[in-house]
């Protein structure tokens, strides 16, 4: 493993970076240079490198892409709160190269006091950057999704919580509470149930510790990131496939203090963790619902177990 970081000649240094890709190029970025990388994306073009470029949905990179070869898989990315932007800057090569830091591959970056840090071989960082790029092409391709409502305390956004029971039963069945949720009091209320059966098993969720990846080298690693890709696109199918009823959000109520409970007779407390959230809301659905706020006790008491 080799990791570095450059302050001066940051373009030149991605430009050596990029032609001594291989296999694949995957690059995210707010604002490209077309006429810079343009030629360096043609010449990887025409020794067979897969292209992949995630930009901010922009009048500039509408003006950029004229310079940009034919061939180039792009993605323009339109945030759905109207300030906020595609911001990312990094950039995968053939799987096992990242590049990441403030530098922009725009035509006014050279001129700034900026930074990149290049790490080769850690395949792990590598896989985190990748789930992060083809989230982001995720939440492109579903950008007409259903928008979210308005709490009607508040005025706050809302979104559909699915939570689910335990299984049980010959077909392992559990009860889905459909929730209401505010993001920014949580107010709650519930919307509607549902059954499921083998739900566990049919999103992959029972295989996750199985196939946690223990090994490090990139075949390994990578491995391990197909089958997490695949898990999170089973996931959002199956949730937004074939339901009339919207669901945003996946959770559990599960312990946060299992450990004192245990070992020191705490009170046990409990918490909604948010296993899913579809992509389209990821900034704006909380990654855990935390007790005492809102109306999250009212769940954690519905479904504690």
């Amino acid at each position: 493993m080799n990791v570095y970081a450059q302050f001066e000649e940051i373009e030149s240094e991605i430009k050596r970076l990029l032609l001594d890709a291989n296999q694949s190029v995957r690059i995210c970025v707010a604002w490209i240079n077309g006429q810079v990388f343009g030629p360096v994306f043609q010449r990887l073009l025409d020794k067979g490198v897969q292209i992949e470029l995630i930009c901010n949905d922009d009048p500039v990179n509408d003006g950029t892409a004229m310079h940009l070869p034919p061939g180039i898989k792009r993605y323009a990315i339109r945030s759905r709160i109207s300030t906020a932007l595609m911001h990312n800057k990094f950039c995968v090569i053939d799987e096992e190269t990242v590049l990441t830091g403030s530098y922009n591959w725009s035509k006014k970056a050279p001129l700034s006091f900026e930074n990149i840090v290049v790490a080769k071989g850690d395949f792990l960082l590598a896989k985190s950057f990748l789930h992060e790029f083809y989230d982001l092409i995720s939440f492109y391709e579903n950008k007409s999704a259903d928008k979210l409502q308005r709490c009607p305390s508040c005025r706050s956004l809302q979104f559909n919580l699915g939570i689910f029971g335990n299984e049980s039963g010959l077909y392992n069945e559990s009860k889905v509470d459909i929730w209401s949720v505010c993001v920014a009091k949580h107010h709650a209320h519930h919307v509607g149930e549902q059954y499921e059966q083998f739900v566990r098993a049919q999103l992959g969720l029972d295989d996750e510790h199985e196939y946690e990846c223990n090994d490090l080298d990139k075949e390994s690693v990578m491995a391990a990131f197909r089958r997490e890709r695949q898990r999170i696109e089973r996931i959002q199918a199956y949730f937004l496939g074939h339901r009339s009823l919207s669901i945003h959000a996946v959770g559990w109520v599960v312990p946060d203090n299992f450990n004192e409970h245990i070992e020191w007779g705490v009170e046990q407390r409990f918490s909604v963790r948010i296993k899913w959230r579809d992509m389209y809301y990821r900034k704006v659905i909380p990654s855990r619902l935390h007790h005492g706020i809102g109306d999250v006790d009212r769940i954690i008491a519905e479904h504690q177990p």
